[in-house]
């Protein structure tokens, strides 16, 4: 239960953060808030795991940071096929690398039982029906920080010429292997293994943070100035960001891979219903049933 709490609550800083980085992005271009969310979570969250665990353990920050250079790499790839393809077809395709942790967590007898299969497989088929029935206005604002480095305007035009369905499926693997990488930190650490998730969240913001910069250096560095006015809405994305880290790394290092990989991935659906909720967007008859199983699946899941 503990488990599943901590994923859900990663889910809605992730998708909070989305929302509040839509905000900031009408002020300042999505590399700014990508570079400095990840400037301020990588050095927040390493300041608290230094001081919370002392000296991190090799494995896991290697991992947590492998997990996070593979985010940022597949979100390249997801906005390249998004710029040449279908949004309606590349964001379902994307969305399925949920599949990935699912698949090595029943492999490795890390699977819930019956009515957890049915929450998983209902949260999952919500997942992916609000993926598919996004539409073209609604990528790529608002970017994705945090283990999703988003500056689309220009990953897209910087990413591997691939066909779109191939990109899609790239970017699925390297979106489940990020949970699989995430699981195995947040075992790998030892005698430290009850703050070991503090380092594999640092490691996610320090690998994203590498993917970053050849994306910054490609353009005018000026782009990450940031005006006073954009600051507050910023440090918040970056402080929700670093939360959903911590909280995923947390509910991996103690819930099963399945479950909490599915109850970890509702961000998308959390910011359609921000976006209803406080920005006042219109929510279609799709994305409502999408929400709804997505919404039922989690409720399944928590309670198997």
């Amino acid at each position: 239960m503990i488990a599943a709490l901590l994923a859900v609550g990663a889910s809605i800083a992730y998708g909070a953060s989305d929302v509040t980085a839509g905000v900031a992005s009408r002020r300042v271009p999505a590399i700014a808030i990508a570079w400095w969310s990840h400037v301020v979570g990588a050095a927040g969250t390493g300041a608290l795991a230094l001081a919370a665990a002392g000296r991190p353990p090799a494995a896991g920050l290697a991992l947590g940071s492998a997990a996070g250079a593979i985010a940022g790499a597949g979100l390249l790839v997801y906005y390249g096929a998004l710029a040449r393809g279908q949004v309606s077809v590349v964001a379902p395709l994307a969305a399925s690398g949920i599949a990935v942790p699912v698949v090595v967590g029943a492999v490795t007898g890390a699977a819930p039982g019956p009515l957890g299969w049915a929450g998983l497989a209902l949260a999952a088929t919500g997942v992916v029906v609000v993926a598919r029935s996004r539409s073209a206005a609604d990528e790529p604002n608002p970017p994705c920080p945090g283990g999703r480095p988003g500056c689309p305007e220009e990953e897209g035009a910087r990413a591997p010429r691939l066909p779109p369905v191939l990109g899609a499926l790239l970017a699925a693997a390297a979106f489940g292997v990020t949970f699989v990488l995430i699981d195995l930190a947040g075992r790998a650490g030892g005698g430290a293994a009850a703050a070991s998730p503090l380092w594999t969240a640092a490691g996610l913001q320090a690998g994203g943070l590498l993917v970053l910069v050849p994306v910054l250096l490609a353009g005018p560095v000026r782009r990450v100035a940031v005006p006073r006015a954009a600051l507050p809405p910023l440090a918040l994305t970056a402080v929700l960001v670093s939360a959903g880290d911590v909280a995923l790394a947390l509910a991996l290092g103690t819930g099963d891979l399945a479950t909490v990989s599915v109850l970890g991935s509702l961000d998308s659906v959390v910011s359609v219903l921000l976006a209803r909720l406080v920005l006042t967007e219109r929510l279609g008859r799709v994305q409502g049933v999408g929400v709804a199983a997505a919404v039922g699946g989690a409720v399944l899941l928590a309670a198997a």
